[in-house]
């Protein structure tokens, strides 16, 4: 019920956001992921890093000083254990919406955002087993990030840029040793097309 509602709160984000955008702030982004999550309870050994991917389109105002964007992308994150037992893989959808500020130079233009996401879990994977019940398929996180948009203050491009991602939501992903707190970190490697 909470996923359904989250989800369709998210609708009138994106038509707003569709609303005000103009043709060339639609475009595709991907990249790499690298995930870490923070732990407050003990582990069989240390975490290690996931690396993941993610994909899908985004959505914002022409370029200018000033602007907003929205995003709908697939991502794969995750932790890693010493232990293949206590690992997990996380599918999500993420949307991020976010208010860019740039320097509308003609060429290459530096921008930086922040805004909030929210997460929709898609499938979660235990190393050997299913990843615990009764946790939120829902979650929040604060992004921020800075890059370079190729080909002026108008029209499509290429923009390349780095994103930091501070997850808010306790994913309760508990492992053979502790049910403790985990929240994601993660920092991505992303390049977009616009169109």
């Amino acid at each position: 019920m909470k996923r359904s509602f989250a989800m369709l709160a998210a609708v009138p984000l994106c038509f707003a956001a569709l609303a005000t955008a103009q043709a060339q702030g639609v475009g595709i982004k991907g990249g790499l992921v690298w995930n870490n999550v923070r732990d407050s309870g003990a582990l069989p050994g240390s975490l290690g890093q996931n690396t993941g991917w993610t994909g899908g389109l985004t959505l914002s105002t022409e370029k200018g000083p000033i602007g907003l964007g929205i995003e709908g992308l697939y991502a794969r994150r995750g932790i890693s254990a010493p232990s293949f037992t206590d690992s997990r893989r996380l599918d999500y959808i993420d949307v991020p919406g976010y208010l860019r500020l740039m320097i509308p130079t003609a060429g290459v233009a530096p921008y930086a955002y922040a805004g909030p996401q929210v997460s929709f879990e898609l499938n979660c994977s235990a190393g050997s087993g299913s990843c615990p019940s009764g946790r939120p398929k829902t979650s929040y996180a604060g992004v921020i990030g800075a890059g370079l948009s190729f080909g002026g203050t108008h029209g499509g491009g290429l923009s390349v840029e780095g994103r930091y991602m501070y997850g808010l939501t306790d994913l309760k992903l508990s492992t053979t040793t502790s049910s403790s707190s985990y929240k994601t970190r993660s920092f991505l490697i992303l390049a977009a097309l616009a169109f």
